[in-house]
């Protein structure tokens, strides 16, 4: 779906000097080292790899509302992060959910997703590690449906546990007033591959720094299974392979904060909380075919097939 002319013309003009990229895309934010952006990471640092499998020939990407470090070994994001606010998330709620997704001219053609990897009959989702619900604007929002930000992701995760940790999170940050925050996929065991190009996580994890309060991570098989574990970030580090805060206190590296459990949207059940062990006891289950078809676009039409399909 194309966005109206007069749409497109007010994001692009919003992107002074910025990059465009073509076809079913968005403009695109400059993108920078490290250094270029304090307003995602404050003092906590940029996120560290530690998986040496996946840290060769990575590309940083600073966006206006996000950065992310992408892997040409799995052609996604490693780690999605983000510096939320209660103003902004507040302002997000009436932002209309209608963008693009686009391939990002910025990582080499051969080291990035292309939009013909998600094809029709897998059963998954682009899935957003920075969710487009996140951004107050409109500009914000597009740039969220960057294949570099997007994982393949199981239609039943994406619309509901998934949904609803990201929805809890934006309650955190509106409750707190500010949460740093980062999405990234874990594959501990081994990763099956989309179109034979795109690593499909194992598993999907979001930490969660309350300056002040405390840090803890949510972490979900990228399946239908509705359980759901909270760990330290010392124990995501340990299991993903990236340390979301790196110059994090200790004493809020060790002991995980109480995160809010997912909130389901009406009519749909909670997740369970469970040990990460327990979380980790059986093989991911991949979408049935039932669960098969074109993958998400944004707007509301989907969602509400997604609710009468499953429920």
């Amino acid at each position: 779906m194309h966005k109206p002319l007069f749409l497109a013309a007010a994001i692009v003009a919003t992107f002074v000097g910025s990059t465009i990229s073509t076809g079913l895309s968005t403009a695109a934010y400059a993108k920078g080292p490290a250094t270029e952006c304090p307003h995602i990471f404050g003092t906590n640092g940029k996120p560290s790899v530690a998986n040496s499998a996946t840290a060769s020939r990575t590309q940083f990407l600073c966006f206006r509302g996000y950065a992310v470090q992408t892997s040409a070994t799995t052609r996604t994001a490693l780690w999605s992060a983000e510096n939320l606010t209660a103003q902004a998330v507040l302002a997000a709620r009436s932002v209309p959910r209608d963008s693009d997704f686009y391939e990002e001219v910025e990582i080499p053609a051969a080291d990035r997703a292309r939009l013909s990897d998600y094809g029709r009959g897998t059963g998954l989702d682009r899935g957003h590690l920075a969710p487009s619900g996140d951004f107050p604007d409109l500009a914000s929002q597009a740039e969220s449906f960057s294949l570099a930000n997007i994982v393949p992701q199981a239609a039943a995760s994406n619309r509901r546990l998934w949904s609803h940790i990201e929805t809890s999170t934006r309650r955190m940050v509106r409750e707190y007033g500010q949460a740093f925050v980062v999405t990234g996929p874990a594959d501990p065991a081994q990763a099956a591959r989309l179109n034979g190009r795109i690593s499909i996580p194992t598993y999907m994890w979001k930490a969660v720094y309350v300056p002040g309060v405390g840090a803890a991570a949510y972490v979900a098989r990228n399946d239908a299974t509705p359980r759901y574990a909270v760990v330290s970030v010392a124990e995501l580090v340990s299991f993903a392979g990236v340390d979301p805060f790196p110059r994090l206190d200790r004493s809020y590296r060790d002991a995980p904060m109480t995160l809010l459990a997912p909130t389901p949207h009406p009519g749909e059940k909670s997740g369970r909380k469970v040990s990460l062990a327990t979380l980790t006891s059986t093989a991911v289950e991949w979408p049935a075919q039932r669960e098969a078809q074109e993958p998400r676009h944004s707007g509301v039409l989907p969602f509400v097939r997604a609710v009468f399909t499953h429920y």
